[in-house]
């Protein structure tokens, strides 16, 4: 009973001192604190393809009250095949709107999740200047067959549209919420 209780008080000391770590001033006078941002279940129950390049998986995120800061963007993808992942501004309809960074990432086959593995693909934002409000995330198909995981949380934040000018379809709400993380501090 002794060395349980040792161990114990032992352990929450390390919690204690690493908790303490971890709340530490980061560079440039911040609070050191990052919310991680996601409008999913913990387990993925299906995946998203893309029939062609035109449609685009869109999530909302609002984000917290005042500016913050988009550290990354974790996606966990299913396929190999490249993706372009692109920020927006809210639109005055509550849609997405001007494009704010755009990157296209390669992903390798072994860059893929089998769902479990807590494998992610991230992507850097620093260059993206702090934001308020509104942050819209599309994920569509660059080259070959990529997937993204998706939770069969339906999150009311997340939809697919074509972005080909000559098709009419719009913003609509998908049941599957892509497996797609925010990351946003100070």
């Amino acid at each position: 009973m002794k060395r349980v209780l040792a161990a114990t008080t032992t352990l929450a000391a390390i919690s204690v001192a690493l908790g303490c770590a971890g709340r530490a001033a980061a560079p440039g006078g911040g609070s050191g604190v990052e919310l991680i941002m996601a409008h999913d279940a913990p387990a993925p129950e299906g995946a998203i393809t893309f029939p062609n390049s035109g449609y685009e998986s869109v999530v909302r995120f609002d984000l917290p009250p005042g500016e913050h800061r988009l550290r990354r963007l974790r996606v966990l993808a299913a396929a190999p095949g490249t993706l372009t992942l692109t920020l927006y501004d809210n639109s005055p309809l509550d849609a997405p709107g001007q494009v704010v960074h755009s990157l296209t990432r390669e992903v390798a086959a072994t860059d893929t999740s089998d769902g479990k593995d807590g494998r992610w693909l991230v992507n850097d934002l620093s260059p993206v200047p702090a934001r308020a409000g509104v942050v819209w995330v599309g994920l569509r198909k660059a080259g070959g067959d990529p997937k993204v995981w998706a939770s069969g949380f339906a999150s009311e934040k997340a939809y697919m549209r074509n972005t080909d000018p000559a098709n009419i379809m719009g913003l609509l709400p998908v049941k599957r919420s892509p497996m797609v993380r925010l990351e946003v501090g100070p």
